[in-house]
């Protein structure tokens, strides 16, 4: 951590005894800093392996509606990452890619029904599964920043891409923008800030969400559907008065309604369009 051109990191954890025994974990960190057109240029590379145990959850549940004790194999998880950062230019770019072996994940096990009227329906279940092949999980991000005067403009663009999307499902293409405008009143005593923020991702089969066990797991692939491509909008104003902090948004400005591209989670439909406001003062004395 010395100096100012190279820096790096490298922590490394084994477990000897116990039922995490064999389980191991080697992280390493490192960036290189050097000058390019009069600014500090920033390239960072981050890399791991890891051989741990799937959480105790996966392993072992006892409760009412879910019961299982799973004998599970440890999960190999490798990433190598990397990232250049222009803090002039407010840019900020990095991609990697992971390998996956032993993916656990909760999977939809619903039971179909079929009565007399040949009436079909489910009844509700999942269990722990494990990938027994590898999955690639590829992603790149790039953030932008841009500033004229009083206008800002923050954006953050992520495209990803997962090499088996029936077991790890992921949206390819995940977007977020403000663009809003900074001031101060009153001599710079009164700081105000207003705009509107996006946020959108590309449709995909979302997983569902299961609230007896606080947990997701995959859609029933008889009745799935996809949900995203909808973009949520929100317009806001900051004000900011020495001690006191006063915020007004307006939450989903482009409400729809009866839309499956409404709901962040299969059945879960995001807010309706709302008016917040907010106080906070803080009393120092």
């Amino acid at each position: 951590s010395q100096g100012k051109t190279l820096h790096y990191n490298v922590l490394g954890e084994i477990a000897m005894i116990g039922e995490d025994a064999g389980q191991f974990s080697v992280e390493g960190q490192g960036d290189l800093n050097f000058r390019l057109f009069n600014d500090t240029v920033r390239l960072e590379a981050n890399a791991y392996i890891k051989n741990l145990n799937p959480t105790f959850y996966y392993r072992h549940f006892h409760s009412k509606h879910y019961w299982w004790d799973n004998d599970l194999s440890k999960i190999m998880r490798t990433r190598i990452e990397g990232k250049l950062s222009i803090d002039r230019w407010r840019t900020q770019l990095k991609a990697g890619v992971e390998n996956i072996t032993n993916y656990t994940y909760l999977d939809n096990a619903s039971v179909k029904y079929t009565n007399a009227n040949d009436v079909v329906s489910y009844k509700n279940d999942m269990a722990v599964r494990q990938h027994s092949g590898n999955i690639q999980v590829f992603s790149a991000s790039l953030r932008q920043d841009f500033k004229l005067g009083i206008l800002h403009l923050d954006n953050e663009i992520t495209y990803q891409k997962t090499s088996n999307e029936t077991v790890l499902p992921l949206p390819e293409l995940v977007l977020y923008h403000d663009l809003y405008i900074q001031f101060g009143l009153a001599k710079k005593v009164l700081s105000i800030e207003m705009g509107a923020d996006m946020r959108y991702f590309t449709q995909y089969y979302a997983p569902d969400y299961a609230p007896a066990i606080g947990q997701f797991y995959l859609q029933n692939p008889d009745t799935r559907y996809k949900v995203g491509g909808y973009p949520l909008i929100n317009g806001y104003i900051n004000l900011h008065l020495k001690r006191t902090r006063i915020f007004v948004q307006m939450y989903n400005l482009l409400q729809r309604t009866g839309e499956k591209s409404y709901f962040l989670a299969p059945h879960y439909p995001l807010n309706p369009r709302i008016l917040k406001v907010g106080l906070s003062w803080n009393f120092f004395d």
